[in-house]
């Protein structure tokens, strides 16, 4: 995706630097930007986040919505769960790359992979809890995510405001009752309680996954890449890593080539060290977000509150 063009010396400059452990904008190979967090920014949905991981201007900013809806069984649908269905667009301000029809591709690769993320229970989320009638009805949660600034590292940032989407995601009570049909038959019935004060979080939610992005420079691997890093990166995969540090997904990025085997177990592990540390980080951020959110629930809300900076 990365459209940069460096100069000999500069790409010199940043690959000397990674084998070093000292980046060019001073932190390490592990080390991530600074991060903002919201949760509650789109009164509508039924759970929203924005996330950004860099400094206001120059860093990559992600809002994510979500909305649950009931959704009638079919064959091929499962017959006792609901489902996660994904869907990221890429602002064409975000960057030029995403002009026209160049955000086509990279929209592709982002939606799998939150859909290898959160669509299943990889997830942690308990997805039987999202069946409202067996074979009959069930919850889905559609995942819908635009990308409005891009400064490296997008992968992270959508996977962050996901997460703390979900976490804050509140479904309605549902009340099912059993009635007999006029031919004396048992029939389940179902409604949805239109309550705002009577609603309950998604169960498993705390034990969805976080994601680290590994970008090859040279010999060696960096954490948070950004736009500059990127522009030289050799090789990059995503790993998701789960709080009990379980890995529950892989992804290469684009069309880079993969990484040395004598690289990719080390990313690996290195992979659940660093994830263990991103979820301290993120439960920090996302309390600071819910009690900044609850600190303004008394004010109106607009339908521009979401684009405003933070």
């Amino acid at each position: 995706m990365a459209s940069l063009l460096l100069s000999p010396a500069e790409q010199d400059y940043i690959t000397r630097g990674v084998e070093k452990d000292l980046r060019a904008d001073g932190r390490g190979n592990l080390d991530r930007r600074e991060v903002a967090l919201r949760v509650g920014m789109i009164s509508q949905a039924n759970g929203s986040a924005r996330c950004r991981i860099g400094n206001l201007g120059v860093g990559t900013d992600v809002l994510v919505g979500i909305k649950a809806e009931v959704n009638t069984w079919a064959p091929g649908d499962p017959e006792d769960a609901g489902t996660i269905e994904c869907s990221v667009e890429c602002s064409p301000s975000a960057a030029q790359a995403f002009e026209g029809r160049g955000a086509e591709e990279i929209n592709v690769e982002l939606t799998q992979l939150l859909d290898r993320i959160f669509n299943g229970p990889q997830s942690g989320v308990d997805m039987k809890k999202l069946c409202i009638i067996p074979k009959q009805a069930y919850w889905v949660l559609h995942i819908d995510a635009l990308v409005l600034d891009v400064k490296g590292s997008i992968a992270d940032t959508l996977v962050w405001a996901t997460r703390a989407a979900l976490l804050s995601t509140k479904l309605p009570r549902v009340v099912v009752e059993t009635i007999t049909d006029e031919n004396g038959e048992m029939q389940a019935e179902f409604d949805v309680v239109d309550d705002p004060e009577d609603m309950t979080l998604l169960e498993g939610a705390e034990n969805l996954p976080i994601a680290v992005t590994f970008n090859q420079i040279g010999k060696r691997y960096v954490v948070d890449a950004s736009d500059q890093e990127e522009a030289i990166t050799q090789a990059k995969l995503t790993v998701a890593v789960s709080p009990k540090k379980e890995v529950c997904a892989i992804q290469k990025g684009g069309v880079l080539r993969g990484f040395p085997p004598s690289l990719l177990t080390e990313i690996l592990q290195t992979a659940q060290r660093v994830a263990k540390e991103e979820l301290v980080k993120f439960d920090r951020h996302y309390a600071e977000a819910k009690k900044y959110a609850e600190s303004q629930s008394d004010e109106p809300s607009t339908g521009s509150t979401f684009l405003v900076s933070f």
